[in-house]
């Protein structure tokens, strides 16, 4: 019989065989914890990207970006008005976009940073239901 010594994130519950995988596991939570704390606080992307280290390409439109911002995602219930927002960053720095824009509710799904678009004032931030 042999002992076997595993290593647990304090997060997640997670086991892992080393103990810098279960420290790099943990890393990983506090860093989407931060992402989403500084979005959610008002920060931009390009600052989210500093201070995270995602390494993102930002073009010059998106660096400003913040949670008000809205996005056209035409594919999604077939809405050609800026209806969806970021609601949240996934711990390798993926996005989550969430919006109203037909009769069915509301969708979201994960996007990569560089598939976000022209970006839209809040002020145009399109509901449907509430036109």
């Amino acid at each position: 019989m042999k002992e076997a010594v595993m290593y647990k994130c304090e997060c997640c519950g997670k086991a892992f065989n080393r103990e810098r995988d279960a420290y790099e596991c943990e890393f990983k939570h506090a860093k989407k914890l931060y992402a989403n704390k500084l979005l959610n606080d008002g920060f931009d992307l390009g600052y989210i990207d500093y201070q995270c280290g995602f390494n993102w390409k930002l073009s010059e439109s998106i660096k400003n970006v913040t949670k008000d911002n809205c996005f056209i995602i035409e594919h999604w219930q077939c809405c050609k008005k800026p209806a969806y927002r970021i609601v949240e960053i996934d711990e390798i720095g993926n996005i989550r976009l969430f919006g109203r824009g037909a009769w069915d509710g509301g969708y979201g799904a994960w996007v990569n940073v560089s598939d976000l678009k022209e970006p839209y004032p809040k002020e145009e931030l399109y509901e449907y239901g509430k036109e």
